[in-house]
């Protein structure tokens, strides 16, 4: 590793992806679930309450209450009419990233979130992905994850891929690319810089936003590749996972109607969900126990959640899709796993390393202030309060 004074320190994740945005901010619970029939149901009940269940509810907030004018959602069509008058049509469903390796779901309108975060939804797209900063404790393989789900988490530190949402404007920094192309002596892509930041990053021993940045061509395309591998597993871009011993989990014994627990036979390799039986599951997937609780835990909120609230609203049955999820969330786990020693030897041999320094001397940094600042993103469709139009 490089000297750590002054500018003879390593690149931060700033350094080279130089716009970022904290995570959407809900301000309720209720508005982000693993059910979609469980969010269409809370809407149908707040939607359907007069004024005053209504606004009990919906759990008001200093920030957001029923009696909110705000604009819409970029790129969502949702009723900007003030929710205590006239809630409208049901939101948009949308697919967020709810925790460092779990999806959810989410109610999309603008009246229902503390801080939405609008300049991320107005980049956000098909090709978009995430670098996503988790805060300190957080249960999770890594503290840099990738997603290409927008991310629900204020505590997070989110560096979109792109700033618009074709993909045509990397959020690097000027001349980075440039710079990368002449030392490797081959092109550089946007998603290269990003599976190598994964190649090193994302993994448990990592340290907090530094990225180690090679000189050697070799070391950047050994690590670009296993990258690339890192990254479509935090984005589950592949289905019909297998462990690394290439056996395939299968459920052993049904899961009950409303498993209790979550727990793990490690003599039988088995993961235990109630009285319900998934085997064989490595060891290695159940080394991030703190990531599968807090899965279960979500999914089981609102038993404890109090009555009559919109909270309280879940499945009575647990749902076969939950623990395909599950499933497919611990094979994941064990192959991040089988990725960590590569990583770790990556990030420990792969020096010497460029620095602050070479990147200041190459007028890569100091990055200017509109690289830090969203791009002005004005062809999606957003509508100013009380229906008027969003003046942009």
């Amino acid at each position: 590793m490089a000297e750590t004074g002054g500018e003879q320190t390593p690149v931060s994740v700033g350094d080279l992806l130089p716009w970022a945005v904290r995570g959407v901010r809900p301000g309720r619970a209720w508005v982000v679930g693993a059910d979609p029939e469980v969010l269409q149901e809370r809407w149908r009940r707040l939607a359907s309450a007069d004024a005053a269940e209504r606004a009990e509810l919906f759990e008001p907030t200093r920030t957001r209450t029923p009696e909110s004018a705000v604009p819409g959602l970029p790129g969502q069509r949702t009723s900007t009419r003030r929710l205590s008058r006239e809630p409208g049509e049901q939101p948009p469903l949308v697919r967020v990233r709810h925790r460092p390796l779990d999806r959810a779901w989410m109610l999309a309108d603008r009246r229902l979130l503390d801080q939405a975060r609008p300049e991320l939804w107005r980049a956000d797209g098909p090709h978009q992905r995430y670098l996503l900063l988790q805060p300190d404790g957080q249960p999770g393989p890594a503290p840099l994850t990738v997603s290409a789900e927008l991310p629900v988490d204020p505590r997070v530190r989110a560096h979109p891929l792109h700033r618009r949402p074709d993909g045509r404007e990397p959020n690097l920094a000027p001349g980075l690319l440039r710079f990368l192309h002449r030392a490797y002596a081959t092109a550089v892509t946007a998603e290269d810089v990003l599976a190598w930041i994964a190649a090193v990053c994302a993994r448990p021993d990592a340290p907090r936003d530094l990225v180690p940045l090679p000189r050697s061509a070799a070391t950047w395309a050994e690590g670009v590749a296993l990258g690339r591998r890192v990254v479509d597993l935090h984005t589950f871009a592949r289905s019909g996972l297998r462990p690394p011993d290439g056996r395939r989990t299968f459920i052993r014994h049904p899961v009950d109607r409303n498993p209790l627990e979550l727990g793990y036979d490690a003599e039988e390799e088995t993961l235990l969900l109630g009285e319900g039986r998934l085997a064989p599951v490595p060891a290695s997937a159940w080394a991030a126990e703190p990531t599968l609780r807090e899965w279960f835990a979500d999914r089981t909120a609102f038993r404890g959640a109090p009555s009559g609230t919109l909270g309280a609203l879940g499945l009575t049955v647990w749902p076969q899709r939950a623990t395909t999820d599950l499933i497919e969330l611990a094979t994941t786990l064990a192959l991040l796993a089988e990725l960590v020693p590569a990583q770790d030897t990556l990030a420990t041999d792969g020096g010497p390393w460029f620095t602050r320094a070479d990147l200041h001397e190459a007028e890569v940094l100091p990055v200017p202030a509109p690289a830090r600042r969203p791009a002005s993103v004005l062809d999606r469709l957003e509508d100013g309060p009380e229906g008027q139009y969003a003046l942009l």
